[in-house]
């Protein structure tokens, strides 16, 4: 069968995500819930040596989800909107319990298991935006069709997935992908995760090379760094650690992609972050493998003053390897965020990005692709974005 033929048919699986909002039997009712949130940004930052300065805000996100459950049958529909007033599907699932087993199968559109930071819910990450190397290498929601379990201390996913639902899901190439997850301490007073994913990824026969690139930082400006269109397939490994003791936590993720390149060549791009925090009035939560809500002790709705959590961290990008120079970046952050209560927040995130820039101009923001074409080789953007949050 060939990959169009797969790929019609993952596709085709996300019908299965609409059947549980018919209405459920009397004897099986469907347990629903509405919920939302709304991100809005203010960045100001400018780079040294570029003519790049941006004093802005943005409508990061806003979006609008239901979700209802059975006995054996969980869905969720969520639709998002943005500062250009586009409507797209984000999650569009349901999971369909094995009777007599632990197992679940996952049909529709969902994120594919990689990542640690990446399956933590933005509303519960830690600075506006996640570590770099995410957004290079391209972790996204696909149609797609997964298998998932877990048991008190692991959680196991692998699936087979086509295109982004919004897009043309049946031309997007394919992915396989897997993670893995053990806490080899989980009590009340300390937790440790570890987990690893792979993921591999091939073009469809009218889809663009892949590429890699990223910002410096914040989602407002344009591209910093990018190799340009250049391979045809890549796999990806990924590490993963944290650890949460009380109101401290810290977490480490490594990721190693190795690139078939349309020359023939084999790249080797990578890239890592790192984070630790410290909660006053509250603390970092953790569950089925991933970051969940902060709890909040003494929240202003009862009189309290909320919670306030100070962070730092460090991400790398490396996107040079095998001929192709797209660059590399550093970022060093710093983050101060306000919990008023468990779903709303007011944080601040002050960074640096360090980039040798690399020779593409490819995909980058106007005034970084000037000085790359100026031969101008290395450039530091320094800002700071402000986020108000909240979410029901």
């Amino acid at each position: 069968m060939g990959k169009f033929s797969i790929c019609c048919g993952v596709s085709a699986l996300v019908m299965a995500a609409i059947v549980p909002a018919l209405p459920a039997s009397a004897e099986t009712p469907w347990d629903l819930k509405l919920s939302g949130r709304i991100f809005y940004d203010y960045t100001k930052a400018n780079a040294d040596t570029s003519d790049f300065e941006i004093d802005d805000t943005e409508l990061r996100t806003a979006r609008l989800a239901v979700g209802g459950k059975t006995d054996s049958i969980d869905f969720k529909l969520e639709l998002e909107t943005n500062e250009a007033g586009e409507i797209i599907v984000t999650d569009a699932f349901a999971d369909f319990a094995l009777k007599g087993t632990s197992w679940k199968i996952r049909a529709g559109n969902f994120k594919t298991p990689n990542s640690l930071e990446e399956q933590t819910s933005g509303r519960f990450t830690t600075f506006a935006e996640r570590a770099e190397f995410t957004d290079a290498f391209e972790f996204d929601r696909r149609v797609g069709i997964a298998a998932h379990t877990k048991g008190k201390d692991w959680t196991f996913m692998a699936g087979a997935f086509g295109g982004d639902l919004n897009d043309t899901p049946s031309e997007e190439g394919f992915a396989l992908a897997a993670r893995g997850t053990y806490t080899p301490i989980h009590t009340d007073a300390m937790l440790v995760h570890l987990g690893a994913s792979v993921r591999y990824r091939e073009i469809g026969d009218t889809e663009p090379s892949l590429r890699y690139r990223q910002r410096p930082f914040s989602h407002l400006p344009g591209r910093m760094i990018s190799t340009g269109s250049v391979a045809e397939s890549d796999t990806l490994i990924g590490l993963e650690a944290a650890v949460l003791r009380g109101p401290f936590w810290a977490s480490l993720e490594y990721a190693d992609v190795r690139s078939d390149l349309a020359v023939g060549s084999t790249g080797n791009f990578t890239g890592s972050g790192f984070e630790t925090g410290y909660f006053f009035g509250g603390e970092r939560t953790y569950k089925d493998a991933k970051f969940e809500r902060p709890k909040v002790n003494n929240p202003v709705t009862e009189g309290g003053l909320g919670a306030l959590a100070v962070s730092a961290a460090y991400d790398t990008l490396d996107l040079t390897d095998a001929g192709v120079d797209g660059g590399a970046m550093s970022t060093a952050l710093i983050g101060l965020s306000w919990y008023p209560t468990s779903k709303t927040r007011i944080g601040l995130s002050i960074f640096q990005s360090d980039a040798n820039l690399g020779t593409s101009a490819s995909g980058l923001d106007p005034a970084f692709a000037d000085a790359v074409r100026a031969g101008v080789s290395d450039d530091t953007v320094t800002g700071a974005t402000l986020r108000l949050q909240a979410d029901f």
